[in-house]
């Protein structure tokens, strides 16, 4: 709308314009005929004005009329030589006309009739006005158009949004794939109620496996300690405290199986993030690597090390160290003797990877994502003493720094790696 204001304004100011000059050109014209003759010139432009859009007038000095069409001297009209607009009865309105002073002191008017340029006013308002009308419903067509897919997708979310609300946490937001705010906040979103099905999946494995996985170390010390009741009086002293240890290492195993319950849920909820700070990671690596390179060796198992230097990260030390020391200590729990243990750290590009393969018996493919849960074991190694929660606190560290933790087939044996942000050697 405002721009066909605009044309129309900028279309009539050059109407008037040329109005004005046409106005001039005739005046000019007039001016230069002998003042004898000027009565017959005007005679002759009044007959040759076919429209009869022009209008002539010559006036003696005191306004008396001499010739042309103009019946009397518009009296708002300076004798200026100026093209003006007429505002007397008689004249259209929107006309132009100029009044000069002539050698004699006779006053020559010349002036243009608004018909044309009414007409073309019209005509451009007319176009504009459709235009305009035109321009809006296409507008208001194209926005109804660009607005039912907005709106579908709001409705898939409601629609959504109302299954999850009920509990149906496999349910996703839709995402169209074109990085607009909608699908912005439908991966948010969609992150959170994965973090939100996560942590319940977590808490029911939890409350399954502690009733399973507890019980026996539970049956184990009640029986210790039922027996010595029974026997304290016929068994000697040495027997009941062989019975009393039985029992304190029963509890002892519960008590490390809550404490590393306890450092899950820590990791979990995030409160280490105070420990965060840049340290090189190859520093770390070497002493693991000595510490565990000689508990190796009198299992009879091989550990091989690869260290790649420049492998800064701003991570929590003690924390990455003990996701690393779990890994090598269930490689070296599930390698035979004669096996071999692979511990490198690699530098690729901005990142790094840490490794940790053997050629043990490794995990199905089927158990790599339950081994990652509290309590998740593998089938084959139930037999295996062990809580099943070394791979749980690995997994809830990668998921405070971020990092990717993946479980592969290592034909044979199992290769587990966490591949993270690394900052450059030079780095403030």
């Amino acid at each position: 709308m405002a721009l066909n204001a605009v044309i129309f304004w900028g279309a009539a100011s050059y109407l008037a314009r040329q109005g004005d000059e046409i106005v001039q050109g005739q005046a000019r014209a007039l001016k230069s005929v002998p003042l004898a003759s000027l009565p017959e010139q005007i005679r002759h432009a009044q007959l040759g004005d076919l429209r009869n859009v022009s209008y002539y007038g010559l006036f003696s000095e005191g306004g008396e009329k001499r010739a042309g069409n103009v019946e009397h001297l518009p009296a708002d009209l300076p004798i200026d030589g100026k093209p003006r607009e007429l505002k007397e009865v008689g004249f259209q309105y929107g006309a132009r006309a100029l009044a000069l002073r002539l050698a004699d002191n006779t006053i020559l008017v010349v002036g243009y009739d608004a018909k044309t340029l009414t007409g073309l006013r019209l005509i451009l308002v007319q176009t504009l006005g459709w235009s305009s009308l035109v321009i809006l419903l296409m507008g208001l067509a194209l926005g109804a158009l660009l607005g039912l897919g907005p709106m579908r997708r709001v409705r898939q979310v409601q629609e959504t949004s109302s299954r999850i609300a009920t509990g149906d946490l496999q349910c996703r937001l839709p995402i169209a794939g074109n990085g607009d705010e909608l699908d912005i906040l439908s991966s948010l979103v969609n992150q959170m109620i994965g973090e939100v099905a996560r942590l319940l999946d977590e808490v029911k494995s939890v409350g399954d496996n502690v009733a399973h996985d507890l019980r026996t170390p539970l049956h184990a010390m009640r029986a210790q300690l039922h027996r010595t009741l029974e026997q304290w009086q016929v068994e000697t002293p040495v027997q009941l405290q062989v019975r009393v240890e039985q029992a304190l290492a029963a509890a002892d195993s519960l008590l490390s199986r809550f404490r590393a319950l306890q450092r899950i849920a820590e990791i979990d909820k995030q409160q280490r993030l105070a420990g965060m700070a840049d340290f090189a990671l190859e520093a770390l690596f070497e002493e693991l690597a000595e510490s565990y390179g000689a508990v190796a060796e009198e299992t009879g198992i091989t550990l091989r090390t690869s260290i790649e230097l420049g492998s800064l990260v701003h991570a929590d030390r003690a924390l990455v160290a003990e996701a690393l020391i779990n890994l090598l200590e269930n490689a070296l729990k599930f390698t035979g003797e004669g096996g071999t243990v692979w511990f490198r750290l690699q530098r690729p590009s901005d990142e790094v990877v840490m490794l940790v393969e053997d050629n043990g018996p490794g995990i199905a493919e089927e158990d790599r994502e339950r081994v990652l849960h509290r309590f998740g074991r593998s089938a084959r190694d139930q037999h295996i003493p062990g809580a099943g929660l070394g791979l749980a606190m690995v997994s809830a560290v990668a998921r405070l720094h971020g990092y990717q933790l993946t479980l592969d087939e290592a034909a044979p044996g199992l290769r587990v790696t966490l591949r993270g942000a690394c900052r450059a050697a030079d780095s403030n």
